[in-house]
């Protein structure tokens, strides 16, 4: 095996192998990320609609920028998209540690049998995820039914009918997808965990909460941080679920930045608006999750 010395030496000599191997992959990246996100981000200083652009006449400069700081809807869904990502991840990491480590703590056979029926929900389209939680929210649905038993009615939970409800009712049906992905990726980090440690913790009278914070936690820091990634980046791009679902409403209490920048592209014809919105959406994801990770790395490899 050429070490890196030798690996320049030949690169120097001629050999365009490893370049060459690398070349598919730089031109997929380069065409369907480089070259899309420079146009957005080209388009954002214009005032293109479909049909109508002109490169000399429709120079924007900033003013889409500025219309977005006064916009009190573009506010609103950068405020609900925020909210969402913060209640879905909260729920999905609870809810999916609680069953991984429960999961694990059965008999092999019992979780070898449970397991499979989970991951249902992540197969299933975001789109059809939405529909399925509108007739269960609906108020003759399921929900209501199960309500019911409690002498609870739709006055009580308004459910996605409400402001007040509509997107805590949202972030339900988007967790009760995509908690199963964390079931799966926690449970491949709990089994990777020596057993011996959690018999010394048990043999030293330690409990369940105390294992997992002490043991299996610390263990687990690099899992919940590819979790933490992958849920945040979905969670601020969310859009499908919400289009379903509600639509953005009851009175845009739901309505997220990718859905308000399709409705500003497709309904309203005024696609710099919508990408302008999509730089903003980007520069926020970066910011929240891009940052925190790199600067993590950063430290893990100087250290």
């Amino acid at each position: 095996m050429k070490n890196r010395k030798d690996y320049y030496w030949s690169l120097e000599q001629g050999d365009l192998l490893p370049l060459m191997l690398m070349m598919p992959a730089v031109l997929l990246i380069l065409c369907i990320m480089v070259i899309p996100l420079g146009y957005g981000l080209f388009l954002s200083f214009f005032d293109f609609n479909f049909g109508e652009f002109s490169v000399a006449d429709d120079f924007a400069g900033l003013r889409n920028y500025v219309r977005f700081i006064g916009d009190a809807t573009a506010r609103r869904s950068i405020v609900n998209t925020l909210l969402f990502s913060g209640g879905a991840i909260a729920l999905e990491l609870s809810v999916g540690t609680f069953i991984a480590v429960l999961l694990v703590r059965l008999p092999r056979y019992a979780g070898a049998l449970i397991r499979p029926l989970l991951t249902v929900p992540l197969l299933i389209s975001p789109i059809v995820v939405g529909l399925i939680w509108r007739y269960i929210y609906d108020p003759q649905g399921i929900f209501y039914w199960f309500l019911g038993l409690f002498g609870m009615t739709i006055d009580h939970f308004p459910g996605v009918t409400a402001a007040s409800t509509a997107l805590f009712s949202t972030i339900v049906a988007h967790s009760w997808e995509v908690v199963p992905f964390v079931i799966i990726v926690l449970t491949a980090g709990l089994v990777s965990i020596p057993t011996d440690l959690y018999e010394a913790a048990y043999m030293d009278g330690a409990g369940e909460f105390t294992v997992f914070w002490k043991i299996s936690f610390p263990l687990l820091k690099d899992v919940y941080m590819v979790i933490l990634l992958i849920s945040g980046v979905d969670t601020i791009k969310i859009f499908d679920i919400i289009y379903s679902l509600t639509g953005g409403g009851p009175n845009n209490s739901t309505i997220s930045i990718s859905m308000y920048a399709f409705n500003q592209a497709f309904m309203q014809n005024n696609m710099s608006y919508a990408m302008t919105l999509s730089m903003v959406a980007m520069v926020i994801t970066f910011v929240i999750f891009g940052v925190p990770f790199v600067r993590r790395n950063r430290r893990r490899a100087q250290g």
